[in-house]
């Protein structure tokens, strides 16, 4: 019931015949336009599906005949009367009169001639309009007034509109548009040709638009011209026709497409085949999976494209479901004027198919492996050739590697050791039929579990002359050392102690083994070091053994330096070098092969060492890898001077011990002063070049020339050393004879 209903309310219902209750009721009246027959099935009951509220088309300009064709054997009057569907729609019953209608016709011999056009008072232009018949018969036994309407819909005649194609070469298709000069309830279609024995003609009743019209095979090639007549339901429209121009027959010969490739795109789902082109030819790709179905569906394409390529071959693009899954295609060519839209034209339908390669990359031991789905044997027009893997650069085009042709098709994997930690590489598998099916481009990045070798040989060189600290290291020879291809870095760590808490303080180039810590105050303390390196998969090796710079101090004239080693490994011997402060280069050693020593003093160096000397201790690494010898800072060692004098002397000229003379290490100047017990001065003496004068002294005389008595005498030095330090001495001496 719902259904029906639906049904009904979906019916364009103009008008319901009005119910005229009048001696003695309403009747079911019936009556004829041009011939075609109204019959209302239900008159005033109600009944909204009544033939007659579904609008027969008049065109304008048309003259139409109205017959009563009821059967009955006397007629007092039949009466037509014509007024729009909203005049009417307001009637509460049928029109008697002419006065309540807009125009009426009265006849007895029951035909009413009446001509569509605006001379008429009822028209006033195309739309919706209500023919109502109301008579007074009856069948000889009974007199019944017969009541029936019918609505027309009045257009304006215009030309058609249309387009056309001429399909394969021998058949025309022509389009009736959806377009508001298309209004007509039929057409009449004719496609001719002079000359010709064959010109089909279609009487064509759209129900929507648009319409297609196919002329059927033609026979032969004559130039073809297509005419159209609209035409109302009533059949004597008086419509424009449409004319088209010659239409030549000569149409393209469709070629069966052939497919070459299939290749994988940078999107993982698509794929791209190769077809060969024909201009301005329709294809239909279809899909299957081999997995669950060995024929296609070709009701259903999964592409459709129109050949337009000038080139060789199409580029089509096709989406699969699942990248990891294989799947077959093949290709249908159709004429793009007149496409099938359903089932396949065989003929027209390559002769092979393709089928996807899927492919995937994993690391495995340190290696790329290279794997794929086993190539299909009942691939149709093709047979297995072999499988190849290509490596390409990052361009994605230039081939980097090459491997050799797999021929056996039970081989799905491949593995490329020669690859580097962190480093992406590009690779493709090609399965060759005789068609090539190209996987997509997959980029993997290479990693490894290979153990990182640790930088053996490292070393802490205090470059004095630049006040910084060069530390350096390399890998030991024959080992599993990386190149720097491998190397992502070298990285170095930095401590304040030999087990204190390092910090990382520089990453250089894989090219680049060594620094210069600048930041490290080499005059003031030891500074340790570790160095380690990084692969291109960001991987950091163990630390290196620790190494710590030299640091050397002074009191006086000791010197100690800090006993850890700047070696990796193990430190032979230091040696006590002396070094010119100018040019901070070394003059001499001074001391060799100090094993297990970290002092040295200095004061016992002979006095033409001098009384300031720049002291650096160099080490040197036992037997090894490491030929270079490091360095400590440089520290300035002052020697004191020194001035010794005797507690008593005899000037008795026995010449043993006559003058009160001092002997002085490193001293330049002196002042000698002498006083007598009462602070008289009785000697005065002095020198600025007291090397070449080391004699100054008192022999006990005085200034008057007298020999002073014996006795206690009071002494002053003032002294000056090769530094310019000034040093006074005083003490008491004894004078006897």
């Amino acid at each position: 019931m719902t259904q029906l209903v639906m049904i009904l309310m979906s019916v364009n219902v103009y008008a319901q015949c009005k119910n005229k209750a009048e001696p003695p009721g309403t009747a079911q009246g019936e009556f004829s336009i041009n011939g075609v027959k109204v019959q209302v099935t239900g008159d005033g009951d109600g009944n909204s599906t009544a033939s007659n509220n579904i609008p027969v088309k008049i065109c304008e300009g048309e003259t139409v005949t109205l017959k009563n064709t009821i059967n009955a054997t006397s007629t007092t009057g039949v009466n037509y009367w014509l007024m729009p569907v909203a005049q009417y729609n307001s009637l509460s019953v049928p029109p008697s009169t002419p006065s309540t209608a807009s125009a009426s016709y009265n006849t007895i011999g029951g035909d009413a001639s009446i001509t569509i056009n605006t001379s008429s008072s009822w028209y006033t232009g195309p739309g919706i309009y209500v023919i109502t018949q109301g008579d007074n018969s009856g069948n000889g036994t009974t007199s019944d007034y017969h009541h029936a309407c019918q609505v027309i819909e009045i257009i304006k005649p215009s030309t058609p509109v249309a387009t056309y194609s001429v399909c394969g070469g021998d058949l025309i298709r022509l389009k009736l548009e959806a377009d508001p000069n298309n209004n007509y309830d039929e057409y009449n279609v004719t496609f001719s040709a002079v000359g010709s024995l064959f010109n089909p003609t279609f009487n064509v009743k759209p129900t929507s638009y648009p319409q297609t019209v196919s002329s059927g095979p033609i026979p032969d090639n004559f130039d073809r011209i297509i005419t159209i007549v609209g035409q109302s339901k009533t059949g004597t429209c008086p419509a424009p026709t449409y004319t088209s121009p010659s239409i030549s027959m000569t149409g393209n010969t469709i070629a069966r497409p052939l497919i070459s490739s299939i290749t994988g795109t940078a999107t993982s789902s698509e794929f791209e085949m190769a077809v060969f082109a024909q201009n301005n030819i329709q294809r239909k790709v279809f899909m299957r999976d081999p997995l669950t179905t060995v024929n296609y569906d070709y009701t259903n394409p999964v592409s459709n494209y129109t050949s337009t390529s000038t080139t060789t071959f199409d580029k089509v693009r096709v989406i699969v479901p699942n990248a990891n899954r294989q799947y077959c295609f093949r290709t249908e060519a159709v004429d793009a004027n007149c496409p099938i839209t359903t089932n396949v034209n065989l003929a027209n339908l390559s002769t092979e198919e393709v089928c996807t390669t899927p492919a995937n990359l994993a690391m495995v031991n340190s290696a790329v492996q290279v794997s794929w789905l086993r190539a299909l044997t009942n691939v149709t027009g093709g047979v297995y050739n072999d499988y190849r893997v290509e490596r390409l650069l990052t361009d994605g085009v230039t081939i980097d590697k090459f491997f050799p042709a797999i021929n056996n098709i039970s081989t799905l994997t491949l593995t490329d050791d020669d690859v580097v930690c962190g480093k992406d590489y590009i690779y493709r598998v090609i399965t060759n039929y005789g068609q090539k099916s190209t996987s997509q481009l997959l980029t993997i990045k290479a990693t490894s579990t290979k153990p990182l070798a640790k930088i053996a040989n490292v070393f802490a060189d205090v470059q004095a002359t630049n006040n910084l600290i060069n530390v350096k290291g390399f890998f030991e020879s024959g080992t599993d050392e990386p190149t720097p291809t491998e190397m992502l870095e070298y990285r170095f760590y930095r401590a304040d102690s030999y087990n204190g808490s390092y910090q990382f303080l520089q990453a250089t180039v894989p090219t680049t083994n060594t620094i210069d810590d600048a930041t490290a105050d080499i005059n003031k303390q030891s500074f340790c070091y570790y160095m380690t390196w990084k692969d291109l998969c960001d991987r950091e090796s163990v630390p290196s053994e620790k190494v710590c710079s030299i640091f050397l101090s002074s009191s006086v004239s000791v010197i100690n330096w800090t006993p850890e080693s700047s070696f990796s490994i193990a430190t032979d011997f230091y040696r006590v070098n002396k070094i010119d402060p100018a040019t901070r280069l070394v003059i001499k050693p001074l001391a060799n092969n100090l094993k297990n020593t970290y002092a040295f003093n200095a004061q016992g160096l002979p006095d033409s060492e001098g009384q300031v000397i720049y002291l650096q201790i160099e080490a040197k690494p036992i037997t090894g890898s490491i030929s270079q010898n490091t360095h400590s800072n440089i520290v300035r060692i002052y020697r004191p001077s020194l001035l010794l004098s005797p507690d008593a002397f005899t000037p008795n000229n026995d010449g043993v011990n006559d003058q009160f003379i001092v002997y002085g290490r490193f001293v330049q100047k002196l002042k000698m002063s002498i006083y007598d017990r009462w602070g008289n001065p009785v000697f005065y003496g002095e020198t600025d070049n007291y090397p070449n004068n080391s004699q100054l002294g008192w022999d006990g005389t005085l200034k008057n020339g007298e020999k002073a008595l014996q006795g206690m005498y009071v002494y002053k030095l003032e002294l000056e050393d090769a530094t310019g330090q000034m040093i006074t001495k005083e003490g008491t001496l004894f004078l006897t004879y």
